[in-house]
């Protein structure tokens, strides 16, 4: 049962006991008191009987509009994600992709194809039942017929690193979507809108996979009601990237969830070794594996010099019939996966001395072209062209920065860059943390100091030095709260905030608390006067716990649907928009506090004013925005990166050096990361003091 319902019960019983006590209480007064007293009790029955009128409009003005029709919803959420998919697709260069082959898996990461957990699900509108026969090969059309018509409803798509398993689960995730559109409303009521998540944050042992699901289609679609219903009849497919990025013991957790949940189909991406693994222990029940082929000289040839006119200068013949002889040397193996080809596009030109990865002294392995292609690839990113986003950042600059986040995320797990993180991306020294310390309570401090100070001055006229005591104790509580290691995740303005005033909890609850701090702040001369003016504060002490509370509880999960920058910029304004709310509550306050003063109505205002400001700025020093733009400060001083990091963060992301997931950064490839470690750990060697 609900607390307030409970609530409910014990006030209508204290209301009882009331009415009883009062019926007594009459009998003991003589006439004249019984007639006052009366007249009182009528109205407080009148007010009684007002407020319950208001109240019983409550649910005919803020009732919940209804639901739409579910495919109306489930149209809705494919019509959404579309367009989103599509612009992935540009932005990965994905639009002329390499040729995608695949074969069926030999390696252990999956149960037979013949197993009895293999379900016997219709095929989706529009494709075939797929046989033992389809399984033997393919392309990237024939992953769509696999996706539809597999019995089971369970696909893996397994790969080396750079493999192109992304780049194979966006293409079939937006052609699933193109087909879904197209086909006619009776077949779209019956096939799924496919999602991509990744199952960073998912414990299956603490939260189940609809609970999961629910949230990851509440965030992506951005609306929490009617989730649930989507996934409970079948109305999404699950794209899951980034199981080989958990922890190794929570892999078979997350399978032996998926193989007992039958609700909705699954296309399942993973490394090949680390599903090995994992399949030793659990394998995911019912699903069919195929693994993706490397790619062929003759293939990676043609992709090559398809980019350039015909016929192609010089250098790229001599690099394509090299590929085309193939072999097994250094630079036939550094070149079979999509990742290193699309390396090489970037990082020569058609005019580019492409001819000397034939140097086989120069390049004796794979593993030295890969390293040289790795760095060409992000001078080339940072070099001006007509094709690039306008230079706002050096070569160096790039390196040193990126080098210095890729050797944070080395030593973190995972590869997300979270930006609400950046306390954990220094080191954590003592001097380093004591320095920010006093910067922090110095920036803090000084401007509440003035404030406080011109309030007092002008109240009572002390010196302008009078709030250097209450200052300094604030700036210290900020001070604390920002050397902490760990740092509040970011917020978000909850949808309805206008609403938050007219809940149960608000109403039965914060209402009494607002009443009692005005009694607290009427100790302190900090209101104004009268029974009217206590009901004023208290109402105001009402609304602002109201605002404030529900603006701190409203925080972005880990998959929240947005981009950085917008996780950043929602975070921000739901921080100014508590600081704002905490100023008026102030405002209101100082006011009262200077009616106790012989001043004029614009020294009253101005007391008011300051105050107001004083608190809000308080305030806002708690934000995460706030604190980590202090961050970024410390950073720029100790390891040169730039001041604004969230922009240079995006036009990495410009530049195809980072990626997006939701609202993390991501490097573009774990290669590209362990590269720039190794560059950052050797020019942090090479400095005399630095181990």
């Amino acid at each position: 049962m609900r607390w307030w319902v409970w609530i409910g019960r014990v006030g209508f019983v204290l209301v009882i006991v009331a009415i009883a006590w009062w019926c007594w209480h009459l009998t003991r007064l003589d006439q004249t008191e019984q007639a006052a007293a009366i007249t009182t009790q009528e109205t407080v029955v009148a007010a009684v009987g007002a407020v319950g009128a208001i109240a019983s409009l409550f649910p005919k003005l803020f009732a919940r509009a209804a639901l739409p029709p579910l495919e109306t919803r489930a149209d809705d959420l494919a019509n959404a994600m579309l367009p989103q998919w599509r612009k992935a697709i540009e932005e990965r260069n994905l639009n002329a992709p390499l040729p995608i082959r695949w074969h069926r898996a030999t390696r252990p990461v999956a149960p037979p194809v013949t197993d009895p957990a293999t379900g016997g699900s219709p095929p989706l509108p529009g494709a075939a039942r797929v046989t033992a026969h389809n399984l033997e090969r393919g392309t990237q059309d024939d992953l769509y017929a696999l996706y539809a018509g597999l019995p089971s409803g369970r696909l893996i798509i397994t790969g080396n690193a750079g493999a192109g398993k992304s780049a194979a689960a966006v293409l079939l995730l937006r052609e699933a979507l193109e087909i879904r559109q197209r086909a006619s409303p009776e077949d779209r009521a019956i096939m799924p809108v496919p999602i991509l998540v990744n199952p960073h944050g998912w414990d299956p042992e603490t939260t189940s996979v609809e609970s999961w699901l629910t949230g990851q289609v509440a965030e992506i679609s951005g609306a929490r009601r009617g989730a649930a219903e989507l996934v409970t009849q079948r109305r999404i497919a699950v794209f899951l990237d980034g199981l080989d990025e958990v922890g190794e013991e929570l892999r078979p957790k997350l399978l032996r969830a998926l193989s007992r949940q039958t609700g909705f189909r699954l296309v399942l991406l993973s490394r090949d070794d680390e599903l090995v693994d994992t399949a030793q222990r659990h394998a995911l029940l019912g699903a069919t594996a195929v693994a993706l082929r490397p790619v062929d000289g003759g293939e990676a040839a043609d992709y090559l010099l398809s980019r350039l006119v015909s016929p192609a200068p010089p250098a790229w013949q001599k690099l394509a019939a090299q590929l085309r002889k193939g072999g097994r040397g250094p630079l036939a193996a550094a070149l079979r996966t999509p990742f290193m080809l699309t390396l090489l596009r970037d990082a020569y030109d058609a005019t580019g001395p492409v001819d000397e990865l034939l140097n086989r002294r120069r390049f004796p392995n794979a593993a030295r072209i890969e390293h040289h292609l790795l760095d060409r690839a992000l001078e080339a990113a940072y070099t001006p062209g007509p094709d690039r986003p306008p230079q706002r950042y050096s070569l160096a600059t790039a390196q040193r920065t990126l080098g210095f986040l890729a050797h944070y995320l080395s030593q973190n797990d995972g590869g997300d860059l979270k930006w609400w993180s950046v306390a954990r991306w220094a080191a954590p020294s003592v001097a380093a943390r004591t320095l920010f310390a006093w910067a922090f309570w110095l920036a803090v401090q000084i401007p509440l100091t003035l404030l406080l100070g011109l309030s007092y001055r002008l109240a009572d006229g002390r010196t302008v030095l009078s709030g250097w005591l209450i200052g300094e104790v604030m700036g210290l509580m900020s001070a604390f709260v920002a050397v902490r290691p760990r740092m509040r995740a970011p917020r978000r303005l909850p949808p309805h905030l206008w609403r938050a005033p007219f809940t149960a909890n608000s109403l039965l609850v914060v209402m009494p608390a607002g009443l009692s701090m005005a009694l607290v702040l009427r100790l302190f001369s900090s209101t104004l006067p009268g029974v009217t003016g206590w009901l004023v504060d208290g109402l105001v002490c009402w609304l602002t716990l109201v605002f404030v509370t529900t603006l701190l509880n409203t925080a972005q999960d880990d998959d929240y649907a947005f981009d950085p920058p917008r996780s950043w910029r929602d975070d921000a304004v739901t921080s100014l928009v508590l600081a704002i709310t905490v100023m008026l509550g102030a405002f209101e306050a100082g006011i009262g506090f200077g009616m106790q003063f012989r001043v004029g109505l614009v020294n009253v205002l101005a007391i008011g004013a300051l105050g107001g400001l004083a608190i809000g700025f308080w305030q806002w020093s708690f934000s995460t925005t706030w604190r980590v733009f202090c961050r970024h400060v410390e950073l720029a001083l100790r390891y040169r990166t730039p001041l604004r990091l969230m922009r240079f963060l995006e036009d990495a992301r410009q530049r195809q050096v980072l990626r997006t997931a939701g609202p993390v950064y991501q490097f573009r490839h774990a290669k590209l990361q362990e590269r720039l470690n190794e560059r950052w750990l050797k020019s942090r060697q090479s400095v005399p003091g630095n181990s």
